[in-house]
């Protein structure tokens, strides 16, 4: 005969081969079944390993069951730092989310930054009267008082009366400040439209403290323009900036020539739209002690 013959009397004696074989972690059913068929002669035989097999079976669920009894407690606390486990890996995961999400707006804030720093630098390194004149268009009166020298320049955004808002370019230079508005692009240059052309010892900047890095220049008797900054300390540079060029105008007055200027000839076509700037406001009144006392110093 061939393989082992299994009885019921040796029964016994197979139980510990059978319930290695299915102890071990290589174990494979399938394989074990074709070798017991093979090694096996009858169906007798085949049914003595079943019961062994079955019987192994009970035996270690019996134990199983008597574990997790005699353990219950470390069972119960086991199962509890589970559930917390899992808890902290969702909040975790949600965290790295949120973290992803954060980065990403951040990575794509800065670049947008760098693009607008590089905008920034590109125009205002090196500018000349010369350059602004061929960057803005109706700009040619500024070659009209010699000596004068642009100092800073920087996009903002213009608010109007009706909460209306554009994008202008704000030239600040030794005795004037001009604003300009953006026009379309020729061949992806930059070019600009002037708006106003204001005498610097005839204004007055400061803080807006009902708007968030927003500033205003008052224009004597009755002008006033709101500009609001990319931050708070771009806003702070720019009061800085027009306080220390009006302290270097004061220093040198008499050297540079007064501005006179028509308005029909700054640019053509723009007396409509500074003549709208003219309306009075009411809330110009409450500002008329600070400013009296600036022109009085």
């Amino acid at each position: 005969q061939k393989g082992d013959h299994v009885t019921q009397g040796a029964m016994s004696e197979h139980w510990e081969h059978y319930e290695n074989k299915l102890k071990n972690e290589s174990f494979k059913p399938k394989e074990f079944v074709q070798q017991l068929c093979k090694n096996l002669d009858n169906a007798q035989d085949l049914y003595s390993v079943k019961k062994v097999v079955e019987e192994i079976k009970h035996t270690n669920s019996s134990d199983l069951k008597r574990n997790v009894y005699r353990n219950y407690g470390q069972f119960i606390e086991t199962s509890k730092e589970i559930t917390y486990l899992e808890a902290e890996m969702y909040k975790l995961g949600h965290l790295l989310t949120e973290q992803k999400a954060l980065i990403s707006a951040l990575t794509d804030d800065s670049i947008s930054s760098d693009k607008n720093e590089a905008l920034e630098v590109s125009i205002s390194e090196d500018m000349t009267i010369g350059k602004i004149v061929e960057l803005v268009q109706g700009a040619a009166v500024l070659h009209d008082i010699p000596g004068r020298k642009p100092l800073w320049n920087g996009t903002l955004t213009e608010l109007g009366e009706d909460e209306d808002e554009r994008q202008i370019r704000l030239f600040l230079m030794t005795d004037c400040i001009m604003s300009a508005a953006p026009t379309k692009r020729i061949f992806m240059s930059e070019s600009y439209k002037l708006i106003d052309l204001l005498e610097l010892k005839n204004v007055t900047a400061m803080e807006d403290q009902e708007n968030k890095c927003c500033f205003k220049i008052t224009q004597y008797p009755t002008n006033t323009f709101l500009y609001r900054a990319e931050s708070e300390q771009k806003k702070i540079e720019w009061l800085s900036r027009i306080k220390r060029a009006q302290q270097d105008l004061k220093e040198t007055v008499g050297q540079i020539p007064e501005l006179e200027l028509k308005r029909d000839e700054i640019v053509e076509g723009t007396w409509e739209e500074n003549q709208r700037r003219q309306k009075f406001r009411t809330d110009l009144l409450l500002e008329l002690p600070e400013q009296l006392d600036v022109c009085i110093a």
